[in-house]
C-alpha cells in the first residue's frame, strides 16, 4: 500500500487550519487543541514547515504561526516534502538509487515516469484546494496521463 505518513497528514491538517485562520496567528497550543494533535508533534511539524519556508513564525506574547504566502501558492507536495523528504513511490524512482533487483529489473524507467505523474498530481493540488471539498471543485493537473 502506498500511504502518506501520519506526520504528513498532520502537517497538512495544520496547514489547512492556517488557511482557515488566515487573519490571525495560531499558537502551538491552539493548533494542538483544535486539531487533537500532541503539542510536541505540532512543534516538530511547524519547525519543519518554517524551515521549508511554507510557514512563518512570529515571536512574542501575541505571536504564532501563519502561512508565508497565499494558500493557492503552496502545494500539498511541498508540505509532504517538507516533512518526509522527496516523494517516491519506489526506491528506484528518484535519485538514481539502486535496489537489490536493479540489474534484473526492467521497471525502473516506468516507475520514474509514474512517480513523476504522482508528484505532478500532488503538486497540482494546493492548500486552498485542500481547504474545500475536492469533489465540489475542478482541480487542474499539470499533465493528462496518456498511455498508448
Amino acid at each position: 500500500m502506498i500511504k502518506i505518513g501520519k506526520l504528513s497528514d498532520y502537517a497538512l491538517r495544520i496547514a489547512v487550519h492556517l488557511v482557515a485562520t488566515k487573519d490571525k496567528l495560531c499558537t502551538n497550543d491552539e493548533l494542538s487543541q483544535t486539531l487533537h494533535i500532541p503539542v510536541a508533534t505540532v512543534r516538530k511539524l511547524l519547525k519543519k514547515l518554517v524551515d521549508a519556508k511554507l510557514v512563518t513564525s512570529i515571536r512574542g506574547i501575541k505571536g504564532g504561526y501563519q502561512l508565508t504566502s497565499a494558500p493557492e501558492n503552496i502545494s500539498i507536495a511541498q508540505v509532504i516534502v517538507a516533512v518526509e523528504g522527496p516523494i517516491s513511490i519506489t526506491e528506484c524512482a528518484i535519485n538514481n538509487s539502486e535496489c537489490k533487483s536493479s540489474k534484473r529489473c526492467d521497471l525502473k524507467e516506468n516507475w520514474s515516469i509514474i512517480n513523476n505523474y504522482f508528484v505532478d498530481t500532488l503538486s497540482g493540488i494546493n492548500l486552498l484546494d485542500m481547504s474545500r471539498k475536492l469533489s465540489e471543485q475542478p482541480v487542474k493537473f499539470q499533465h493528462d496521463l496518456v498511455l498508448s
